[in-house]
């Protein structure tokens, strides 16, 4: 039955195909073909409402859901196969990073080592390696806005839309990072939304890309790591150098070396323009620092005093002309430490809570380092 249908379907097909050309030559023979069109058609429906046809028909869906359930298996299984690639792909590449991790974290220097010494490690594998300008320029950032006890896991230079124009420097460490971009430098905290997989880190217009910085992603990576390592029982350093100071930026940078050798070793110049006066801050305290010709006065304590308790921190003052009677009088009675700085950057304790932070760091500083012990002649 199925050969019967099969030649009456092949006959109405070759019947239509006469029909069509019939057209142009004939009018009698594309009715005789439609006829045997009709009648075929005719046919191949009764061959299939006989009970044969019926289960013909009944054998030929079968077949087909038959095979679509196969292509729906096949189709499974190799989306399974993909999945199973790209997680053994996944898992390969998690285990190198973590390897690649691993290995930078065990190279770089110990957590408070100067921060030349990480500068010039994480300079070592990139292009920039023998650039003394990029360190000497990477060395004042993170002066500026790293803490002694932070750890510099990267330095990076921005993409560039041309050999004249110079690239955004940036300082990755294990608590925040620093940028520096035509003459203008600022303390950033990267967000996971700014990091693009595979890309780069994008911080507002500047494009660190992982292709021109390989250790970055890396580095992004370890972040975490790194913050959970314990810092080493490091003796404090002694007091600052006295250097000359000419701007008020830079004697909020020798505040910044005061602040940290006081003991808040976090300490961090904020960015030019700060909202609330302040110049420094660091996790414990913060400070303002005047380079002004007349001396501090009382309502510019009060309003330092009113940020810090605001942010739950210890107040410092550093000014280069003083302070007035009532400024130093209020200072001491609210607990805020008050330094009057010369043009050598070297502070003198105004107050009592000034005096006893400066005599405390001086007692720590002339402790001996853990394990340097004398010896009996």
């Amino acid at each position: 039955m199925e050969t019967i249908q099969l030649l009456l379907m092949l006959l109405g097909v070759v019947a239509f195909l006469v029909v069509l050309i019939g057209l142009f030559f004939s009018e009698i023979v594309p009715l005789i073909a439609l006829a045997v069109v009709v009648v075929a058609g005719i046919a191949v429906w009764i061959l299939n409402a006989t009970p044969a046809g019926r289960r013909n028909s009944a054998r030929d869906e079968a077949e087909a859901a038959r095979q679509a359930r196969i292509r729906e298996r096949e189709a499974v299984r190799a989306e399974q196969e993909r999945q199973d690639a790209l997680a053994r792909e996944a898992a390969e590449a998690a285990q190198t990073l973590r390897r690649a991790v691993r290995q930078l974290l065990e190279g770089l220097p110990e957590r408070g080592a100067p921060q030349e010494e990480a500068i010039a490690y994480c300079l070592s594998s990139t292009s920039a390696a023998r650039n003394p300008r990029v360190q000497a320029e990477a060395e004042r950032l993170a002066r500026r806005h790293v803490a002694v006890d932070e750890r510099i896991l990267c330095v990076a230079l921005s993409e560039t839309g041309g050999s004249a124009k110079r690239p955004a420097l940036l300082i990755l460490t294990d608590r925040a990072a620093a940028v520096s971009d035509k003459g203008t430098s600022y303390r950033y905290d990267p967000d996971p939304d700014d990091v693009t997989e595979g890309w780069g880190l994008q911080v507002g217009d500047l494009l660190f890309s992982f292709v021109a910085n390989p250790r970055l992603w890396i580095a992004l990576a370890a972040r975490e790591e790194a913050a959970a390592l314990p810092a080493p029982a490091a003796p404090p350093v002694g007091r600052p150098e006295p250097r000359l100071i000419r701007t008020a930026r830079e004697a909020e940078l020798i505040a910044v070396d005061w602040m940290r050798y006081l003991g808040f070793t976090d300490a961090v110049a904020t960015p030019v323009g700060a909202d609330e006066g302040i110049d420094v801050i660091s996790e414990r305290g913060l400070a303002q620092v005047k380079m002004e010709g007349s001396p501090t006065t009382r309502p510019t304590v009060q309003q330092l005093h009113g940020v810090a308790t605001a942010k739950e921190k210890e107040a410092l003052f550093f000014s280069l002309a003083g302070y007035t009677p009532p400024a130093a009088a209020w200072a001491s009675q609210h607990g805020i430490a008050l330094f009057q700085y010369d043009r050598q950057g070297t502070p003198q304790a105004v107050n009592t809570p000034a005096l006893r932070l400066l005599e405390t760091a001086d007692a720590r500083a002339s402790q001996p380092a853990e394990g340097d012990h004398g010896s009996d002649a």
